[in-house]
């Protein structure tokens, strides 16, 4: 890429990738051409976020949660580093890749931390984190009125069920989720920490919630099941699907 990144958003369209965040020095949104095999700058983002997560929807490019790195471009006069901190963690940047400009940005109800993110059959499934509680988020994200510039009329959030977590379970930094649509079902991957620590640290007995979890939404049904475990722990990794 053209500038260094860590803990970046990144997602696909017709066969192109697109990075935003994780970089401190700049606000950039890059696009690789894979058949130039070349990176190029085709955006600059509203906010500057770190520990974001990404998807692709109907020809747009979420840039979801995360923490604030420095001012956010054209920004008004900031509020309080905290409150503006909670406000990236629980929000989406929306960048239509064809017209080339910024939708109206848009927020997870509730507040709280988005944990976890991804996109399966036109909508966006958004895990968050709050004080006591985990939420679980369906976006609409199917443009009704077309593409272009006016992004057409989407955008309806529903809460769904959430995952089989033990209850007031808040997932720290330790405890780490990555979230991958295949076909209409959401996988949900533990891919750091143990969830058995966090609940002796508050008292609790254990539950047999170690590491490797791996649960599946069915995005039909509206309901979760729990998958066999991951063989292997492979820390903080990322996920991915693909159509054999």
């Amino acid at each position: 890429m053209t500038f260094p990144r860590k803990k970046f958003a990144v997602a696909v369209h017709s066969g192109r990738i697109y990075v935003a965040g994780g970089g401190g020095r700049t606000s950039a949104v890059e696009e690789y051409d894979p058949d130039c095999d070349g990176w190029s700058v085709v955006s600059h983002a509203p906010r500057r976020r770190y520990g974001c997560v990404g998807a692709s929807v109907d020809g747009v490019f979420y840039v979801i949660g995360g923490l604030r790195i420095g001012p956010s471009a054209g920004s008004d006069p900031p509020r309080a580093a905290g409150a503006e901190a909670h406000v990236y963690a629980s929000s989406m940047d929306l960048y239509d890749v064809e017209a080339r400009g910024w939708l109206r940005s848009r927020a997870v109800p509730g507040g709280g931390c988005v944990v976890a993110a991804c996109a399966a059959v036109g909508h966006l499934y958004v895990l968050a984190s709050h004080a006591l509680e985990l939420s679980f988020w369906s976006f609409d994200a199917r443009r009704k009125g077309g593409g272009g510039g006016g992004g057409g009329c989407f955008g309806e959030w529903s809460r769904a069920k959430s995952p089989p977590l033990p209850t007031q379970v808040r997932l720290d930094s330790t405890v780490k989720f990555s979230c991958v649509g295949v076909g209409d079902k959401v996988v949900l991957v533990q891919v750091a920490g143990c969830i058995d620590d966090l609940l002796r640290r508050s008292g609790r007995s254990e539950r047999g919630l170690r590491e490797g979890l791996v649960l599946v939404y069915d995005t039909a049904a509206g309901e979760w099941s729990r998958a066999a475990d991951l063989p292997e722990v492979i820390a903080r990794a990322a996920c991915a699907c693909v159509e054999c």
